[in-house]
């Protein structure tokens, strides 16, 4: 130890140490290193949430399905991640006017509940989210359609199986 006094240590400023630290190349390269390397793994490394799957694509080409929870690998810049939700998903279609088999029209609004099972089989045929809603669309609003023009009102509305339909003697004479 010297005889000088702790106060008349030179202690430099923190923007001269960083000034010092980049002027010195081996540190300079080593921070550098550590940069690309923090960069590299997270260009590396994905997570699958618990309520979602991933496939992993490389070019285009699906090359696996990842549904377990976790951080998973991937070639940087190669690869590319679609994530799709496992949870249950909801359709809302539009209010239509149906006409039963009696010739009574009803609005209709129905709804539908469904889910991703096989995300690869869903996304080598739909691609996203809009075209399965639009496919919803179409399939859900026929088979509405279709079920209501299949059955007579009192069908449709009643409460019970063993509730049959009033029957007019009168009207039944008129052939109405």
């Amino acid at each position: 130890m010297s005889d000088e006094p702790m106060s008349s240590i030179y202690r430099p400023h923190f923007s001269t140490r960083f000034v010092t630290f980049v002027q010195n190349r081996v540190l300079a390269i080593i921070g550098l290193v550590f940069l690309f390397t923090a960069l590299k793994w997270g260009a590396l490394l994905f997570t699958v949430h618990q309520y979602e799957s991933a496939i992993v694509t490389r070019f285009g080409k699906a090359i696996r399905v990842e549904k377990t929870p976790g951080l998973k690998f991937k070639v940087p810049f190669i690869d590319s991640v679609h994530r799709f939700d496992n949870r249950i998903l909801a359709w809302d279609g539009p209010p239509t006017e149906c006409p039963t088999k009696d010739k009574l029209y009803l609005i209709v609004d129905c709804f539908a509940r469904w889910k991703i099972s096989d995300p690869l089989l869903y996304s080598n045929r739909l691609n996203d989210g809009r075209s399965a809603l639009s496919r919803l669309d179409d399939i859900l609003g026929s088979e509405t359609r279709t079920a209501v023009a299949s059955n007579d009102l009192v069908e449709i509305v009643r409460l019970t199986k063993q509730r049959e339909p009033l029957h007019d003697p009168e009207l039944e004479k008129t052939g109405t």
